[in-house]
C-alpha cells in the first residue's frame, strides 16, 4: 500500500492479503526517532514496509512533487529559457550533474545512514527516486553539458575510440586536444547535411551512461547500508529517452516499478533476470483482475496499490469497492497454482531480438530534423508517439507469439562480445536496426557460418553503431543473398509471420505449445506463457481483455509438439495423454496446465500443485 493509513486500516489490508505498506524518507535528514514512529503502526499488525523516495531530488530532479506548481516545473523553466535564447547553453546543464562527485558523494552518504536507519525493520526495499530521469521523465533534452559531466564523457569516449583521430575521422571534426571535444546539440545535428549524427548519438549515449552509472552508485550506497538490501527505482518509463536504455539501467538496480510500454518489462528482463518487476494498480478499471493476472505471468513479483481517496478500504477498517473488487486476485496469489508458478522459471526459446538504443535515436533524428530548434518545445509525452522501431520490435513479438516462442534480448554490445554463439541462440533478428557497430556485424556473419539464422524486420545496418550513415549497409550481401539462413521480412503481417514460421522451423526450434481457435485455423486474443519445474512443463494462458471489457472466455486448441501427460494445475485432474487440448481460457484467471512426459501419481500432484486435497487417481 503506497498511501499512509491508520492501523484500522493496516489491520484490515494484512487480512486482505497485503503484506507491506509505505514509510517516506526523511530527505532533510532521518534520525532512528522519526524512523520508528513511522513504523510504529505498520509493523504492530505483521506488515512489512518499504521506504519511499529517499533521493527523488537527485535522481528525478526535473520531475518531483511540488506543493504548489507541476510536478514538471523545472524542465518548464528550462524550456523557456531555450525559447528566449536558442544559443543560451546554460539551459542544457543539469542541476545536480549526474556526474558531479560532490553531488554523487551527498546522495550516497544519504542513502547509505537511511538504509542503516531502517535495517531492523528488514524493509522489502529502499526507492532511490520516483519517475526518475535524466531530465523530465522521457524527454529528449540535451542534458548535461556541464563541465562535470563533459569531463566524464571525455575520459568515456577515450575508451571508445582510443585515439583522438579516430573520434575526429567518425564525427567529421578537428579537435586538437580531448578536453577540447564537446559534441553536438540536437539543434546543431539536425541542421547537417551528410546525415553524419555520431557526436549527437555519441551524447545522447554517454547521458544514458551517466544515468545508469549514478543508479548503480544509489544501490551500492543501498547494499554499503546493509549487504541484504535491495533497492530500486519507481516509475520507469518507456524506453527511449531519458536515461531509459534498458540494457544499461536495468542491471543497475535490484527491483524496478515499471510502467508498461513500449516493451519495457520483456526488455528490462532479458538484461537483468534477478530484477524484481513491480506493477502498480488503483484497482479502478474492469479490467483490473485481468492486469493483474496477466503482470503476474510476465514476471511482476510485487503490486503497488494506490488508495488516495480511501476507496480500497475506508478509515474505519472496512473494506472499500476496490479492496472487494481485489480480494479474489489477493486470495488467489497465495495459494496453489500461483505458488507453483512463483517456484517455477520462466521459458525463453534460444531466440535472441536486439534492442538498439542507437537505432532508436537515428530514427528519432530522421522523424524531427525538420523541427531545428523547435524540438526544445517538445514534452515527454511527445516522446512516448510511435516510430518505426517501436513499431518494428512489437510486430516481431507480435508474430513469435503467434508462432509460439518467447524471445529474449540482446544489445549490439552483447553481440559484439560474442553472445549469440555463447548464449547458444539459434536466430537473430533484427527489427529496424538502422544503427550497428561493425563489430557487431562481423559476429553477425560467424553466427550465420556456425549455423545460425538472421531475420531482418525493417533496415538493417544503413547507419554505423555512432549514427553516420554509411554508403552501403553493413549486412547488404548476406541479408540480400539468396540463402535458407538470412531474411528480410515482408510487410505484410500474414506473409511475414508465414516466412519466420518456415525459418524457425529449418533452424531446428520447436514451439512448446500453441494456440489456436477450437473451432478454425484464426489466433485467438490469449496470451501464453511457458514455465519450466523440474521435469514439468507449465503452460499458462490468459485471455485477452481491455479496460472496458468483463470477463471473456475462449475456447482454444493447444497444440503439442509430443504426447504428454496434460493436468489441470487448478484442481490436479488428468487431461489425458494428448498431443491436442481444447481448454476454455478466461480473462480473469489464467489456464495452467502442466506437462510431463511421464504420469504423476496422485501425492506427486497434490504436492507439486500445492493442492488442499489429494486429486483423483
Amino acid at each position: 500500500m503506497w498511501q499512509t493509513k491508520t492501523p484500522a486500516q493496516y489491520k484490515a489490508l494484512r487480512a486482505l492479503g497485503v503484506t507491506a505498506a509505505m514509510v517516506q524518507a526523511n530527505r532533510s535528514g532521518e534520525t532512528p526517532a522519526d524512523a520508528q514512529q513511522k513504523v510504529a503502526p505498520i509493523v504492530a499488525v505483521g506488515l512489512h514496509l518499504y521506504v519511499e523516495n529517499i533521493a527523488t531530488d537527485f535522481y528525478s530532479a526535473y520531475h518531483r512533487w511540488f506543493p504548489d506548481r507541476p510536478k514538471n516545473a523545472e524542465y518548464l523553466a528550462v524550456q523557456r529559457a531555450i525559447a528566449v535564447d536558442p544559443n543560451d547553453k546554460s539551459a542544457f546543464v543539469r542541476k545536480p550533474s549526474l556526474s558531479d562527485a560532490r553531488a554523487l558523494g551527498k546522495i550516497e552518504k544519504r542513502l547509505t545512514d537511511t538504509v542503516r536507519i531502517y535495517a531492523p525493520y528488514r524493509p522489502l526495499y529502499f526507492d532511490l527516486g520516483d519517475e526518475t530521469g535524466i531530465a523530465d521523465l522521457s524527454a529528449a533534452w540535451d542534458f548535461d553539458f556541464s563541465a562535470s559531466s563533459l569531463s566524464g564523457m571525455r575520459a568515456w569516449l577515450k575508451e571508445q575510440y582510443g585515439t583522438l583521430a579516430a573520434l575526429n575521422r567518425e564525427w567529421g571534426t578537428h579537435f586538437m586536444r580531448w578536453q577540447d571535444v564537446v559534441p553536438s546539440t540536437t539543434t546543431e545535428a539536425m541542421a547537417r547535411s551528410d546525415e553524419n549524427y555520431a557526436s549527437w548519438s555519441d551524447f545522447k549515449a554517454w547521458m544514458d551512461v551517466a544515468y545508469a552509472r549514478a543508479v548503480a552508485a544509489g544501490t551500492k550506497a543501498v547494499h554499503a547500508g546493509a549487504p541484504w538490501a535491495l533497492a530500486g527505482i519507481e516509475g520507469a518509463q518507456m524506453p527511449g529517452w531519458g536515461g531509459y536504455d534498458y540494457s544499461r539501467l536495468a542491471p543497475a538496480v535490484d527491483v524496478m516499478e515499471i510502467y508498461d510500454s513500449g516493451d519495457n518489462v520483456e526488455i528490462a528482463q532479458s538484461f537483468n533476470p534477478r530484477l524484481v518487476i513491480v506493477t502498480t494498480s488503483t484497482w479502478a478499471k474492469p479490467d483490473a483482475e485481468h492486469q493483474a493476472w496477466r503482470e503476474f505471468l510476465r514476471g511482476a513479483r510485487a503490486m503497488a496499490l494506490w488508495d488516495g481517496k480511501d476507496q480500497f478500504v475506508n478509515p474505519d477498517g472496512s473494506l472499500g469497492p476496490r479492496g472487494k473488487a481485489a480480494s479474489a486476485f489477493f486470495s488467489a496469489a497465495h495459494r496453489g497454482p500461483a505458488r507453483l508458478l512463483l517456484a517455477s522459471e520462466r521459458h525463453n526459446d534460444p531466440i535472441a531480438v536486439l534492442y538498439s538504443p542507437a537505432s532508436f535515436r537515428v530514427q528519432w533524428m530522421l522523424d524531427h530534423r525538420a523541427l531545428g530548434a523547435a524540438w526544445t518545445q517538445r514534452s515527454a509525452s511527445d516522446e512516448n508517439e510511435d516510430n518505426a522501431v517501436r513499431a518494428a520490435r512489437r510486430r516481431t513479438l507480435l508474430l513469435l507469439s503467434q508462432l509460439g516462442f518467447t524471445p529474449g534480448f540482446v544489445s549490439d554490445e552483447q553481440i559484439a562480445h560474442g553472445l549469440l554463439t555463447k548464449g547458444g541462440y539459434k536466430v537473430l533478428i533484427l527489427p529496424q536496426a538502422l544503427a550497428l557497430s561493425g563489430a557487431a556485424a562481423e559476429e553477425i556473419r560467424a553466427f550465420v557460418r556456425a549455423g545460425g539464422f538472421v531475420v531482418a524486420d525493417g533496415d538493417a545496418g544503413t547507419f554505423d553503431g555512432h549514427g553516420r550513415r554509411l554508403m552501403r549497409p553493413l549486412l547488404w550481401d548476406l541479408l540480400n543473398a539468396r540463402t535458407d539462413r538470412a531474411a528480410v521480412l515482408p510487410d505484410d503481417g500474414s506473409a511475414a509471420k508465414v516466412q519466420l514460421g518456415n525459418l524457425l522451423t529449418a533452424s531446428g526450434l520447436v514451439a512448446t505449445a500453441r494456440i489456436g481457435y477450437a473451432s478454425d485455423d484464426a489466433m485467438p486474443d490469449v496470451e501464453q506463457y511457458v514455465f519450466r519445474n523440474g521435469e514439468m512443463t507449465l503452460v499458462a494462458l490468459l485471455a485477452k481483455s481491455t479496460a472496458e471489457d468483463g470477463e471473456r472466455v475462449a475456447r482454444v486448441m493447444l497444440a503439442l509438439p509430443h504426447l504428454a501427460y496434460a493436468y489441470n494445475a487448478r484442481s490436479g485432474a488428468l487431461l489425458g495423454r494428448t498431443r491436442r487440448l481444447e481448454l476454455n481460457v478466461e480473462s480473469n484467471s489464467p489456464t495452467i496446465v502442466a506437462l510431463s512426459a511421464r504420469p504423476l501419481s496422485p501425492s506427486m500432484r497434490k504436492s507439486r500443485f500445492d493442492l488442499d486435497y489429494a486429486p483423483e487417481p
